[in-house]
């Protein structure tokens, strides 16, 4: 997948909307921030409670649509939303003990309709489910709906025991989303287009047999996917197909079984789709008590030869060290709207005083390891805590698009609403070349490498797969 407008500079001003959808995050014990203020600001008007699993959305504006934690969903104002029926949606069959409980995807070309995946996890048996959100109800604080008119508020797409991962990425055709699952040692793709949620899924076998606890996600260009194991102690990376939505079975162990290395769990690529980023934890199968284990988070560089190979320590917190004497326990890595990377290291797994104040920040994850910015207890949550989990997002969402005129002036849109064959337009605002008549440059560069120049006598510039 190409992200078709990464800059586009000297003399323009891009007319087009400012994507926000990942701008609001809820998690934890009623923590929250907000990505519409720079650095993002604590929330502390979220009703969520989870170890785990969350997940939240936004409109184009940055501002709060609903949230959930697998069970239960909350509007805007933190009320429970309610099915059509007047009942209360607090009955879903997602778990907030599965790692990643839940994924929401807007519905292509609706202004409406909000599709919820979730997840159960290894204790239950409810499967990998589908609900329907449709804002235009209930005075645009909206209700979960019966889509298909079936009498079911949801649909099962995979029933029983399952695994506690799913991730999102855009497809590469235009308006549409690949939906991503595992269970065991087959992956289960969805398509979401304009029609909606296409039930039957693309499976990819692979030879690895995936168990529950840990993350799964896709890089933000939709060329990779990355899963944690943390019961078979193992992290893998998988090429994807963002046309087809099948994952290569060509598996390469980025942390394999043996070592120091600890049970991974948290997972994120850079924005660039050319880091990824591995937290681990030290014996949690043996150890749910409050003694101190250890935490590790791991660059790779994705761009190398030698993958496994590139691995470096970026931060640790080694229990009963001088430094971190009640070391680290497992928690989520997260690539947010300002393209850093958020992570969230609790020092227990189910005691409230060990839960984390504060979020850490990997300031810059597509430096070279060397160069890398961890900062500790970056984002102060104002007296809410994070625990293991925190709100994954469509990858793409992710993508920054930065267009820049002469003066220096950057405008950031998080997933340009167009496709190949769109004519794209812009106003120009410079008074030396609107006074003087001439031609103005656009220059773009795109995110393989290639870049044209092109003298327009016009504002409009159809976009071409270059």
């Amino acid at each position: 997948m190409k992200n078709f407008l990464l800059i586009a500079s000297f003399f323009i001003f891009l007319n087009c909307y400012a994507q926000k959808q990942a701008n609001i995050w809820y998690f934890g014990e009623n923590a929250g921030i907000d990505f519409n203020f720079s650095p993002p600001q604590a929330l502390t008007d979220g009703e969520l409670n989870t170890l785990e699993g969350c997940s939240s959305f936004a409109d184009a504006n940055g501002d709060l649509l609903f949230y959930s934690d697998g069970i239960t969903v909350y509007d805007k104002n933190h009320d429970i939303m309610n099915y059509t029926d007047g009942s209360p949606g607090s009955n879903l069959l997602g778990n907030p003990s599965a790692t990643q409980s839940g994924m929401i995807i807007p519905k292509p070309s609706s202004d409406s309709i909000y599709y919820l995946f979730t997840v159960t996890d290894n204790n239950t048996s409810n499967g990998f489910n589908l609900y329907t959100v449709d804002m235009s109800l209930n005075g645009g604080n909206g209700q979960l709906i019966d889509e298909d008119g079936d009498g079911v508020f949801f649909s099962q797409l995979q029933g029983g025991d399952w695994t506690e991962k799913v991730a999102a990425v855009k497809g590469e055709n235009c308006n549409t989303f690949w939906v991503v699952t595992v269970f065991r040692n087959d992956f289960y793709s969805y398509l979401v287009d304009e029609t909606g949620v296409v039930t039957t899924p693309v499976i990819s076998p692979v030879s690895s047999n995936i168990e529950e606890r840990g993350y799964l996600k896709l890089s933000p260009d939709g060329t990779k996917l990355a899963v944690a194991d943390q019961t078979a102690r193992v992290a893998i990376l998988y090429d994807f197909d963002s046309e087809t939505g099948k994952v290569d079975n060509n598996e390469t162990f980025i942390i394999g079984g043996i070592g120091n290395d600890g049970e991974p769990y948290g997972v994120e690529f850079s924005v660039d789709s050319k880091k990824l980023y591995i937290s681990t934890v030290s014996d949690f199968r043996y150890n749910l008590s409050d003694n101190p284990v250890d935490y590790k988070l791991f660059q790779f560089d994705l761009t190398a030869t030698n993958i496994p190979g590139s691995k470096a320590l970026i931060h640790q917190q080694i229990g009963n060290s001088a430094e971190y004497p009640e070391g680290g326990f497992r928690g989520a890595l997260q690539l947010g709207p300002d393209s850093k990377i958020y992570a969230t290291i609790p020092l227990a797994y189910d005691d409230p005083d060990s839960f984390a104040p504060f979020l850490d920040v990997i300031e810059n994850p597509t430096a070279n390891a060397a160069d890398v910015i961890f900062t500790k207890d970056a984002i102060d949550l104002v007296g809410r805590f994070a625990t293991q989990g925190l709100p994954p997002f469509i990858a793409s969402l992710l993508l920054p698009i930065d267009i820049s005129d002469d003066s220096g002036t950057t405008i950031n849109n998080q997933n340009l609403k167009y496709c190949i064959g769109d004519d794209a337009t812009f106003v120009i605002t410079d008074p030396a070349v609107i006074s003087g008549g001439s031609s103005p440059t656009f220059e773009w560069n795109f995110n393989d490498g290639t870049s044209t120049t092109i003298i327009s006598t016009t504002d409009s510039l159809e976009l071409l797969d270059l």
